[in-house]
């Protein structure tokens, strides 16, 4: 079997939790986690652990944050969605650090703004 190989060539070392981007947002309007957790009808405990990286934004907490703040609830789960795979991906070269391809061209290390992006790439490549 042939050893799975990422398709990345750079891994991110600091992934950023969307907890610090709630963080800074909380921060910057001047209200406290219990006064947000209160707005978002939530348990500031859990709300908390978010903030600290400890928890992982859900889709039910993205809704709330959506409604109380006015942020979309597809940013926060954008965020919590690359923070998961670039802290796999991190977990995962630092069990064994050959698994970064070396091969690869840079347009694969480069990420699309979107799937869609991606896919017309991809389409282009097929049809030449």
């Amino acid at each position: 079997m042939t050893p799975f190989k990422l398709a990345k060539e750079t891994i991110n070392t600091n992934p950023t939790h969307p907890g610090a981007l709630l963080h800074d947002e909380i921060e910057y309007r001047g209200i406290s986690i219990a006064e947000l957790a209160a707005d978002m009808n939530m348990d500031a405990t859990l709300l908390e652990a978010v903030v600290n990286g400890k928890s992982s934004v859900t889709a039910d907490i993205a809704l709330k944050l959506e409604k109380v703040l006015g942020v979309d609830a597809y940013y926060w789960m954008r965020i919590q969605g690359k923070f998961d795979i670039d802290d796999l991906r991190l977990k995962e070269f630092k069990k064994n650090p050959d698994l970064l391809n070396s091969n690869t061209g840079s347009a694969i290390a480069l990420e699309p703004k979107s799937a869609y992006a991606s896919l017309s790439k991809r389409t282009k490549t097929l049809e030449q």
